[in-house]
């Protein structure tokens, strides 16, 4: 996977609209998927309200582009659904 697409497919994640979205700011791959990785956190511990589908399609995509990342790579996804 390309970094556009996983900008894509982060994009077209249920999850994406309520999170923060830095990455429109900067196009940034690094920021899209922090902003993922902090709603599933407060999702995960009952602190915002999602879906246990949506969350688990994001922590899927979550670790399927975390390779592609540059700061994220060692970052410990130990989230469950």
């Amino acid at each position: 996977m390309s970094k556009e697409e996983a900008m894509r497919t982060g994009h077209e994640l249920d999850i994406y609209v309520d999170s923060e979205m830095s990455d429109e700011k900067t196009g940034k791959l690094d920021d899209l998927w922090q902003s993922i990785y902090d709603l599933v956190q407060v999702a995960t511990y009952g602190i915002v309200e999602e879906d246990e589908e949506e969350l688990r399609k994001a922590i899927a995509w979550l670790k399927e582009v975390q390779p592609l990342t540059d700061q994220y790579q060692d970052t410990d996804i130990y989230f469950e659904v």
